[in-house]
């Protein structure tokens, strides 16, 4: 069973460039690691003058995308946290970033000090991080990239080893 560990907060609070870092800091280890990315908008991964996107526009509920290196399946209906991660290969680590109502361990990134408050009744929180010099006593201080980092290795360290 993967170990799960989801990343919040508000837009631009730096979710992404955390979820990079701690990829890279599990593959640095060996860690096998999938990500999940929940869109709370409307989102496209394929676009207007495509084949694939004539076959959705025509009615297929399915698509799928496919080379030698990589392939996308395309479905035209919404998924939940739990239904995503079963579609998911055998991982070490899965990073989800969003769903916050969900369960599993959280790292909550912060803007504003307001923010603490909007999102302290999510699930299982583990650590609220700021890229914010500002609030360091509020929250661990990940805002240069030695921190951000050192940040991403102490989480591997204290979920998988």
């Amino acid at each position: 069973m993967a170990t799960i560990l989801q990343i919040i907060g508000f837009k631009n609070s730096g979710k992404t460039t955390l979820l990079n870092a701690l990829i890279k800091a599990s593959r640095k280890e060996n860690y096998t690691v999938s990500a999940i990315k929940h869109d709370a908008h409307d989102f496209s991964v394929d676009h207007e003058k495509t084949d694939s996107y004539s076959f959705q526009e025509s009615g297929a509920e399915a698509v799928i995308i496919a080379n030698s290196r990589q392939y996308a399946v395309i479905e035209q209906n919404g998924i939940d946290l739990k239904t995503a991660i079963q579609k998911l290969p055998k991982s070490d680590i899965i990073l989800v970033e969003g769903y916050k109502q969900g369960p599993f361990p959280k790292i909550i990134l912060i803007r504003e000090k307001a923010e603490i408050e909007q999102l302290k009744n999510s699930k299982a929180i583990h650590k609220i991080a700021t890229y914010h010099s500002e609030l360091q006593q509020d929250a661990v201080f990940i805002g240069n990239e030695e921190k951000l980092h050192q940040f991403a290795e102490m989480i591997i360290k204290e979920f998988l080893q």
